[in-house]
């Protein structure tokens, strides 16, 4: 998988503390308003993760979090998660639905956030219209690079942005998607602590994974029908590949992730899709 994967080039970067360090990374909601954001990484080469509650990550083509009970650096400092917080309870377990019970766009346990890298890329429109998130892009390729694009929540387990969200209770994630895809392809993240490059996301307080760490994915081919898709945590039908080489760590999870990769010397990118009804099972 290694044509998805996402260079780093970002991560959370504290909305609220830090600013839009990328001026086509954006994010909406949050959990809290806390004063700094936490988690959120995104990149290319390496799948992101999403800030907290002034925090918006992303994840670059084929997104990938990192994160993980955090290694030391070289100050001893620990990183990651040190704690999470369980997931919605069943049995109504809504990530979100997109409706006035849940926010719209604002997410109770985090946020929404959009990407594109690299610089240049044009990064998607993404609005709450009619019960779902419709996301749209029209994107023209660049001759010698592959641009990594897309659309993503975030989780944040409590207001300071620093700790994830237990998955343990659940099996996996899914939602219903619909619409069209031409001229680049589309992939699936679901990203977890141990999967965020801590390295090049200094600032996301949940990123704990290694340099170049990426979330694994799975391809997505939507269709005009409303089709639900079920992304389990391990096992048949995961998101597979991303580094480091280890399953998603249900227990330290930072956010999902939709990305558009367009490979260099595609002509154009075009996506007109509609995401809803996002949620743990």
């Amino acid at each position: 998988m290694k044509e998805f994967r996402m260079r780093a080039f970002f991560g959370i970067l504290g909305l609220a503390g830090a600013g839009f360090m990328i001026s086509s990374v954006s994010s909406v909601g949050g959990c809290s308003s806390s004063s700094g954001g936490s988690t959120g990484t995104a990149g290319s080469n390496s799948t992101g993760t999403a800030g907290t509650t002034g925090n918006a990550g992303t994840t670059g083509t084929a997104g990938n979090s990192s994160g993980g009970s955090g290694g030391g650096g070289a100050s001893g400092t620990a990183l990651g998660c040190m704690t999470s917080e369980l997931a919605p309870s069943p049995p109504a377990p809504i990530i979100a639905d997109f409706t006035s019970v849940d926010g719209g766009a604002s997410i109770p346990i985090g946020g929404t956030f959009t990407y594109a890298s690299p610089t240049g890329a044009v990064a998607p429109t993404a609005t709450v219209t009619s019960g779902g998130w419709h996301i749209v892009l029209n994107a023209p390729g660049m001759a010698s690079a592959a641009q990594y694009i897309g659309v993503g929540i975030y989780f944040n387990g409590n207001a300071a942005g620093d700790a994830c969200i237990d998955g343990t209770p659940y099996t996996g994630i899914k939602f219903d998607i619909s619409g069209s895809i031409a001229g680049c392809t589309a992939q699936y993240s679901t990203n977890d602590s141990e999967h965020s490059d801590a390295v090049a996301n200094p600032s996301d307080k949940k990123a704990g994974g290694p340099a170049g760490a990426y979330a694994p994915q799975a391809s997505l081919t939507p269709a005009t029908a409303v089709a639900t898709v079920m992304m389990p945590f391990a096992g048949t039908g995961a998101p597979a590949g991303g580094s480091p080489a280890t399953g998603i760590d249900k227990q330290k999870l930072t956010g999902v992730q939709w990305q558009f990769t367009i490979a260099a010397g595609t002509a154009t990118c075009m996506v007109d899709i509609v995401i809803d009804n996002v949620s743990f099972y």
